[in-house]
């Protein structure tokens, strides 16, 4: 088989000779061109600028997903593995200890030997003479007392772009003082007024040490006006977290408070790094918001009306934050502040993120003379009611007296307050009332979805 494809071959295989004796045959003479095909030859020069610009795309390909890789791998990881931000929990203000109480079986008479009286006369009465040095050096224990509690001050810079009367571009800035109330393991949270910097583009802390850091708006509380800002802790560099320190807190509810010396720091007297020093006039005061009620702490410190920061006691702890809060005109300028231990609660909820429930009405305890000569029940006595709100929207009066939300028993309007915070925004509860009829007072429930107060 083989053999014959040779054959086969051999037979149609073409050759470039000329076919002669055309004369004979009475055929044309054909010429055949026979073609060799030769590789081309190898360009090392572009074999080799080949292999260098493949290997120049390799390396920019592997630079490319490296740098791409360090961008999105923290977002991967934090998709992935989410970093769980630590509760913020303040101490409580601690209440006083009270003595055991003794049975009249557990009561053993003592018997007290009788001692002989000695009396005593003191004849000679030594007499202080207090120099000037010692002034000064009790001046400078208080200034380091204000300056140990820098630490926890910052100055907060709200920036906003501009325009004057000529079109001319400018970087609008306003300033006030904020203070460090705690980190969540991830942020550094610091309280600050919400006027200055709910507008701004963008906001900056610049802290004891000078430095600055940019920090966003986490939560605000529109009763107050203040807000939690955020500063991540990772823009922090060590030696300024060595020198920053979260606030101390004090207890504002003592009666012992009042004629006690009092500093005033931050931004008291309308400029940053402002100190003032004075008494606590009174801390009975008593401010009402909405769904909450303040007190307020009044003191005898000069200062600016637009002024801000913290009042702290001689141990450095915070005392309220200056609201400035306008009693009359007699005392504008005033130095007045949130009392802390009421305002705690709204802080630490703020610090986790938190909005604060809305219901919207105004209120105040029942008297006991109101409740035993007119024979108001005991509960939250509201005194106003805000228009548009939850509480209006579904038929809660002047007058009314919240005794119930949900399963909770309210038998003051610090009971309301508290079941209030406890409250989420789009919480359903039933708000059970007595509203005063014809025959008395009579039970009204109503079901109410709690709003955002905004």
């Amino acid at each position: 088989m083989d053999e014959q494809e040779n054959e086969n071959l051999k037979e149609t295989e073409v050759t470039a000779e000329s076919v002669t004796d055309g004369e004979s045959s009475g055929e044309e003479n054909f010429e055949f061109i026979k073609e060799t095909i030769k590789e081309k030859p190898i360009n090392k020069k572009r074999l080799l600028g080949k292999v260098l610009f493949t290997m120049f795309l390799a390396v920019l390909f592997g630079l490319i997903a490296g740098f791409t890789f360090l961008l999105v791998q923290p977002h991967i990881t934090q998709m992935l593995y989410p970093e769980e931000m630590q509760k913020v929990e303040f101490p409580k203000d601690e209440e006083p200890v009270e003595a055991p109480e003794v049975t009249p079986a557990e009561a053993v008479p003592t018997v007290v030997e009788k001692e002989p009286v000695v009396t005593q006369i003191v004849e000679k009465v030594e007499k202080v003479d207090l120099e000037i040095d010692d002034y000064k050096l009790l001046s400078e224990k208080l200034y380091g007392v204000a300056t140990e509690a820098g630490r926890s001050i910052v100055t907060v810079t709200g920036l906003s772009p501009d325009v004057d009367w000529f079109m001319n571009a400018y970087e609008n800035q306003n300033q006030t003082s904020g203070l460090i109330v705690a980190d969540n393991g991830k942020e550094l949270l610091i309280l600050a007024n919400r006027s200055v910097i709910e507008k701004a583009e963008t906001i900056q802390v610049e802290f004891c040490d000078s430095t600055i850091a940019t920090a966003q708006i986490k939560k605000y509380d529109k009763n107050t006006g203040l807000a939690i800002i955020a500063v991540e802790l990772e823009t922090i560099d060590e030696k300024t977290s060595e020198e920053i320190a979260p606030a101390k807190w004090g207890n504002t509810k003592q009666s012992a408070l009042i004629g006690s010396p009092i500093i005033a720091v931050g931004n008291p007297l309308g400029y940053v790094d402002s100190v003032a020093m004075g008494y606590v006039t009174s801390n009975t005061y008593t401010v009402n918001l909405v769904d909450t009620n303040l007190q307020l702490l009044t003191t005898d410190i000069y200062g600016s009306k637009t002024g801000n920061g913290v009042l702290i006691n001689l141990e450095g702890k915070v005392l309220g934050i200056i609201c400035q809060e306008s009693l009359g005109a007699d005392n504008s300028n005033l130095i007045k502040a949130y009392g802390a231990s009421e305002l705690i609660p709204t802080i630490e909820k703020l610090s986790n993120g938190q909005d604060i429930a809305y219901l919207g009405i105004k209120g105040t305890d029942v008297t006991e003379s109101a409740n035993i000569d007119l024979g108001v029940p005991t509960g939250a006595y509201v005194t106003e009611v805000i228009v548009d709100s939850p509480a209006m929207r579904e038929g809660i009066q002047n007058g009314d007296v919240i005794i119930k939300i949900g399963t909770t028993d309210i038998t003051s309007f610090e009971d309301y307050k508290a079941a209030m915070l406890k409250s989420q925004p789009g919480d359903l509860t039933v708000v059970t009332v007595k509203r005063l009829g014809k025959d008395g007072y009579i039970d009204l429930s109503y079901d109410i979805t709690l709003g955002t107060l905004e």
